[in-house]
């Protein structure tokens, strides 16, 4: 019997061969247009192939909270919402060009009640981005700026994370929702530490055995 996992993978491959046969419309969006605004209904999901976004939300009290830049590997966007049966919680906005092909949440539905595996699929994948979510934010909570900025620069190292992070100082600080000069005080701590160094104006890592004793401690 195929394990949930390999049932997921199988409903992920269907998916995508769907998405081939339909005559989806297509959205252009440039850099720093929005995919989907916090609070918006939704109505249509996005198929995306290739693309560079951000994802982000704000308080009524005007702070931003940035979960980073994401590319796009045949990635779907909106699943949460449908699943859910909610409004968008976050703004999801264009980084670079981007093409999307539109898909209608009804024909969404319809095709979860063709094959069950498509909705192991996306439950799986609705979970994967519960526990990372979860994890990020729990992190956030417990942990120091300091331990966080570090663990963010270990992780990128190590390819446990994606090394993908923003040009600009004040969205990088929007990550660990903090301002920009609490953040730029925090990276000159760690410059100091000789844990990390900057190399083309972004945090590389220095001494990882350093670097990582230090997360331990």
């Amino acid at each position: 019997m195929d394990t949930l996992s390999e049932l997921a993978a199988q409903g992920y491959e269907l998916f995508c061969r769907l998405i081939k046969k339909q005559d989806l419309n297509s959205k252009q969006f440039q850099p720093d247009d929005y995919l989907f605004n916090q609070g918006q209904e939704i109505t249509e999901l996005y198929w995306l192939e290739t693309g560079q976004f951000s994802v982000g939300y704000t308080a009524d009290n005007g702070r931003h909270f940035s979960l980073g830049l994401f590319s796009a590997d045949n990635s779907l966007l909106g699943d949460v919402e449908l699943l859910t049966d909610t409004r968008c919680q976050f703004d999801v906005q264009a980084n670079e060009a981007i093409e999307a092909k539109v898909l209608p949440a009804a024909l969404l539905t319809e095709f979860m009640q063709r094959d069950p595996k498509l909705a192991i699929w996306l439950s799986q994948s609705l979970s994967y981005k519960y526990q990372e979510t979860m994890a990020t934010t729990i992190s956030r909570i417990l942990h120091p700026l300091i331990y966080n900025i570090a663990l963010d620069i270990e992780q990128r190292f190590l390819d446990a994370r994606p090394k993908v992070n923003f040009a600009h100082v004040y969205k990088e600080a929007e990550r660990f929702g903090c301002s920009e000069r609490v953040y730029r005080r925090v990276v000159n701590q760690l410059l100091e530490m000789d844990l990390v160094e900057k190399n083309n104006n972004q945090l590389q890592v220095k001494n990882i055995e350093k670097l990582t004793e230090f997360l331990r401690s």
